[in-house]
C-alpha cells in the first residue's frame, strides 16, 4: 500500500495465503515474505546446473 491509510491509497497489494488467520500476524507476513528471493535464487540456479534454460514451473 502507498499510503498510510486505505482511504488514501492509489495502490494496494495483496497477500493470499492458505495459513490458519491465527498464525498470520505483521511478523509472520515479513518472515514468509523476505523468504521468497531465496526460493527465487534456488530455482534460477536449479535451471542452470539442469541446463533448463527455457523450462517453466508452474505456480
Amino acid at each position: 500500500m502507498n499510503a498510510s491509510s486505505i482511504e488514501e491509497a492509489t495502490e494496494i497489494d495483496y497477500f493470499i495465503t492458505n495459513v490458519e488467520p491465527s498464525k498470520v500476524t505483521s511478523e509472520w507476513v515479513v518472515k514468509t515474505y523476505s523468504q521468497r528471493n531465496w526460493i527465487e535464487v534456488f530455482y534460477r540456479e536449479a535451471k542452470g546446473w539442469l541446463e533448463l534454460k527455457e523450462y517453466q514451473g508452474a505456480r
